[in-house]
């Protein structure tokens, strides 16, 4: 038909000779050919079958237990003959990859490049690692003790791989005579004029009828306290207890040591550490309740299990009544909080001033609409619907806009319903919406928490009750959410508006000495925003030893990191100040602590009961450091160091090619050409 076409085109040009008529009629027709053939996308297909190697995920333990010489295991010697006799490098016709087990797992070129020197087991992120690249591998090989010092068992996450799992036990199962801090137990925060219980508990075996000191010191050196712990059995975990005052604010760090002992296997793990974060004092909270109602248990619950809260309560009889004989001072509380408000009869002078004080006011049934009196300034939700309905909550902000809004992550439409009506609207518009409400799974206008910041005061207010069903639901995701929503509800407001342009602070209070320091920055302008060309200059100044002096990395958008390799065990203060051109923006000083970590000297018994789980749960096998005559025997009979067949297709598609477009233009160019030449129009 294309053919047909062109020759049709030129049927009346008999003035020129046949063979050049031939020739255009020719370029037209293939030009129309090739067109109708890209407009068709066709393509060709090829494949190619090859055999491809095995590819094996390799995991290594560098974690320090790894040089414990204990038993039959000689530490880094017997691990060094281990990798010799698994001869990962003459295993041509495998494909190794090699990553290591502790704090985290990172890729390594080689076993060569074990440093042995992680300070924590970490199993599950090990594991983790594995599932990441499953699908790559035909199988993986862990070499470790089986030791777990951090992080959560893996048993159930390894039994949901989809590659077989080979285990190779390293160290020793024997028991020594041996006394161990095992572990302390101590809140991380604590306040000034306040006493601070810490626990400790030790572990012996072989010491029947012997007693030993506990010595608590602080960064200094000096001794706090002392306990002694007298062994009556050949086998024990046992525990004392110190209690510290603490005076001053700042960063804390004391030290447990257990005395010496003769006959003990090692000392090293003798001494433990402890940090506190000292404050000034703990947030006091006064909590007025003027209804009977299950949210109010459950407010005054959650905030009394709070430690860094001190807690009073008001209960409301009616009158100028309270079921509580003594009013405290409203001066000195951090944030008032009112469950329901008073009708009339209440004496107001009772609550003189509270408008100095930041509140909290949750509306109850009976007082949801009350609109006037002194205290009708807390209500920044007017709600004043008479019909009552059980709704859902839905964000009206994001998680990452407001701190209040930083919750766990959860399914509103499935969550115990709150309640309230459908006619409340915030009163104020400087006020933020954190949560509207939903009816009927279908968003509404309506506001059910709202917070104000004016100046150095906030205020909220929450305008549903019912949160009780949530508090109390068998669902562990929905109980975390009340909690925390609550938690973060209450210390927001309580706390004073932070007006610093820059905020520096470090990525966790206390590091370990063979982690990574990282320091976060974030810095505003004068107009309070986000500020990404000015320079914060860092300033790092160890408890003894020389500061140091460098630049802050701009991550962009007003964001800034600090980062350190691994730092010696001590305090460190610092200092930052962001610049940009010549004038001085902001600056702010902080601190943090680095310290060893004993953990991988408390558990020297090789966990051979994990390592065997994990490896039978995958369909793989385990085997011990000292009989691997037949392990790659074994991996050979359950198919995995033969070579696969692999089936490469391939698709070619000339609508893609530029080849096939250059062609149609050259074809009507020529004809172009042609017909210029023979005068043609």
């Amino acid at each position: 038909m294309l053919v047909a076409v062109a020759v049709f085109s030129y049927r009346n040009l008999k003035s020129i000779p046949l063979l050049p008529r031939t020739g255009l009629i020719s370029l037209r027709s293939l030009a129309f050919l090739t067109i109708l053939l890209l407009f068709l996308n066709p393509y060709f297909f090829s494949s190619e079958t090859i055999l491809k190697n095995p590819r094996i995920l390799v995991l290594l333990d560098d974690s320090e237990s790894m040089r414990i010489q204990k038993g039959t295991y000689n530490g880094l010697e017997s691990y060094s003959e281990v990798i010799n006799q698994l001869d990962f490098e003459n295993k041509e016709t495998i494909d190794f990859e090699f990553f290591t087990i502790g704090s985290s797992s990172k890729q390594i070129p080689s076993p060569d490049s074990l440093q042995f020197n992680e300070s924590e087991s970490n199993f599950s992120n090990a594991i983790s690692q594995i599932q990441e690249l499953e699908d790559d591998f035909d199988a993986s090989i862990i070499l470790s003790d089986g030791i777990i010092t951090f992080g959560r068992n893996p048993s159930i996450q390894a039994a949901n791989l989809s590659i077989p799992l080979y285990s190779i036990a390293l160290g020793d199962t024997s028991k020594v005579r041996d006394i161990t801090i095992s572990n302390i137990v101590s809140n991380p925060n604590g306040f000034t004029d306040t006493r601070h219980l810490v626990e400790v508990e030790v572990i012996q075996n072989g010491f029947l009828g012997e007693s030993v000191t506990l010595e608590l010191r602080n960064s200094s050196g000096e001794l706090i306290d002392s306990n002694e712990i007298q062994f009556n059995s050949s086998e024990s975990i046992q525990s004392t207890t110190f209690e510290i005052d603490l005076t001053e604010p700042g960063l804390k760090q004391f030290t447990i040591e257990i005395s010496e002992t003769e006959g003990e296997w090692s000392t090293e793990n003798n001494t433990g550490t402890i940090s506190i974060d000292v404050s000034e004092s703990k947030t006091k909270i006064l909590h007025l309740a003027f209804e009977i109602h299950p949210d109010v248990k459950m407010l005054r619950s959650l905030l009394s299990e709070d430690q860094n809260i001190e807690l009073l309560t008001l209960t409301w009889l009616g009158g100028s009544r309270f079921v509580e004989d003594d009013l405290p001072e409203l001066e000195e509380q951090d944030l008032l909080i009112f469950h329901g408000l008073p009708r009339p009869g209440f004496d107001t002078d009772l609550l003189d001033d509270f408008n100095l004080i930041p509140t909290l006011y949750f509306q109850l049934p009976k007082t949801r609409a009350l609109r006037t009196g002194p205290l009708s300034e807390l209500n920044l939700i007017h709600n004043t619907g008479n019909q009552l309905f059980e709704l859902t909550l839905f964000p009206a902000t994001e998680s990452t806009d407001h701190p209040v809004m930083e919750l766990p992550e959860i399914g509103f439409q499935n969550v115990s319903p709150i309640i309230s009506s459908l006619r409340s609207v915030s009163t104020i518009p400087d006020g933020i919406e954190l949560f509207k409400s939903g009816f009927q799974g279908i968003e509404t206008p309506n506001t059910i928490i709202n917070v104000n910041e004016r100046g150095s005061m906030r205020r909220a207010t929450v305008s549903a009750w019912g949160w009780y069903r949530m508090y109390q639901s068998p669902i562990e995701n929905e109980r975390a959410f009340v909690t925390q929503l609550f938690s973060n509800l209450t210390t927001w407001t309580a706390n004073d508006p932070d007006e610093r342009r820059l905020r520096v602070t470090p990525s966790k209070p206390v590091f370990n000495i063979s982690e990574q320091v990282i320091i976060n920055g974030n810095l505003n302008n004068e107009s309070g925003e986000p500020e990404a060309e000015a320079t914060i200059e860092f300033t790092l100044i160890p408890e003894n030893g020389e500061e140091r002096t460098s630049n802050m990395s701009n991550e962009g958008n007003g964001n800034y990191k600090f980062e350190s390799q691994s730092l010696s065990s001590g305090l460190y203060s610092f200092t930052a100040t962001a610049r940009k051109g010549g004038r001085e923006i902001d600056s702010q000083t902080g601190e943090f602590l680095v310290q060893d970590s004993n953990s991988e000297l408390v558990n020297t018994l090789r966990n051979d009961e994990l390592l065997l789980t994990i490896a039978n749960g995958t369909g793989g096998s385990f085997f011990e450091y000292t009989r691997l005559e037949d392990f790659w025997t074994t991996l050979n009979s359950d198919d995995i160091l033969g070579q696969k067949e692999d089936v490469i297709e391939a698709y070619t598609f000339p609508v893609r090619s530029l080849f096939w477009f250059v062609l149609v233009i050259f074809l009507l160019g020529t004809e172009w050409i042609g017909r210029k030449y023979y005068s043609l129009p």
